[in-house]
């Protein structure tokens, strides 16, 4: 189905999107805010869990393993499902450096938590991801943005760091050097990987290779699995990080949780990918957090707590979406 078209004031076309592509959109975030809500709450849990002799969890590379192998499974299934596993024939290497960017970056992301830096800050400093993402996609992709789309990117970035900063303020937590260069070093890899994608859905249709959500979310988890087996394996993670699941039962639990929703969300993530593009989808996955804030004001009873900014904050990021989607 074509994209609805509407003529401007000065005459050009503009594509919108039709229905069906609305739909798809809005499946695409509903899975993303849901599996995702969930997985930064196991995630936080995780690496906020002491044992009975005061040792924190801290197997980061161990975490990535289950999580990738949690999503290469659930990717297998679907590919099964689609009939694909026999489609080979893709641009590995693309893939390889997709994985790679992108394991690197959940490790950074949890690496900073586990190196002191608090759950609102690391997710104050996350929120930036679109502009890496449209510096990825403009550098290795070769895409360009209207300014409208910056002046978006700047609406949901800005909108979604107040909303944080108001709803992290009244709450206590250790932050630290090493744990704010790791989140910086997220966003440097995010960028790579947004540049990445684009520039794998312009050579797979340039050879006229269908690349689906279910392949692109297991070649990309397989590789980084492939990455996050060899880091564990080199520092020791593997048995430590077993160990300490061994004597502590909870942690599995909550490990293999964060596993499943993040495989679930990583499908929602691809599916979105696979029928727009990574920007489209960074805009879903950044607001996700405004839904997080709420959440977790709502549960805690301090919506009164977010204070003006946070709203503010709220009414322009809101904006910002509600411009991607229109």
């Amino acid at each position: 189905m074509a994209p609805a078209e509407s003529t401007l004031n000065n005459g050009e076309v503009k594509k919108g999107l039709t229905a069906a592509q609305r739909l798809q959109m809005a499946q695409g975030a509903a899975g993303i805010y849901f599996f995702f809500i969930q997985y930064g709450k196991f995630q936080e849990s995780i690496f906020k869990y002491k044992s009975a002799d005061g040792k924190k969890f801290n197997a980061v590379w161990f975490m990535q393993l289950i999580d990738a192998l949690a999503n290469v499974l659930l990717a297998l299934a679907g590919r099964a499902y689609e009939g694909s596993l026999s489609n080979s024939n893709l641009p590995q290497q693309l893939l390889a450096m997709s994985g790679l960017g992108q394991v690197m970056s959940k490790y950074c992301l949890s690496a900073s938590l586990a190196a002191g830096l608090s759950f609102p800050v690391a997710t104050l400093a996350k929120s930036a991801k679109m502009v890496p993402v449209m510096i990825g996609s403009l550098i290795f992709g070769g895409q360009t943005f209207s300014t409208r789309q910056i002046s978006q990117a700047a609406a949901i970035v800005g909108g979604t760091s107040l909303v944080t900063l108001g709803e992290g303020s009244g709450k206590s937590g250790s932050n630290s050097a090493a744990g704010i260069a790791f989140v910086l070093a997220a966003l440097g890899c995010d960028g790579l990987v947004g540049g990445v994608q684009k520039r794998l859905k312009v050579q797979c249709k340039a050879q006229n290779r269908k690349l689906g959500p279910y392949e692109m979310m297991f070649w990309t988890n397989f590789w980084m699995a492939v990455a996050a087996f060899a880091f564990a394996s080199v520092k020791g993670e593997l048995k430590s990080g077993m160990d300490y699941c061994k004597a502590n039962p909870t942690i599995m639990k909550q490990l293999v949780k964060l596993g499943l929703c993040g495989a679930m969300g990583q499908a929602a993530i691809f599916y979105t990918i696979s029928n727009f593009d990574s920007v489209v989808c960074t805009a879903i996955t950044t607001t996700r957090k405004l839904i997080s804030v709420l959440i977790s004001l709502a549960e805690g009873g301090g919506a009164s707590k977010l204070g003006p900014i946070g709203w503010a904050g709220l009414a322009i990021a809101s904006a910002g979406i509600m411009g991607e989607v229109a």
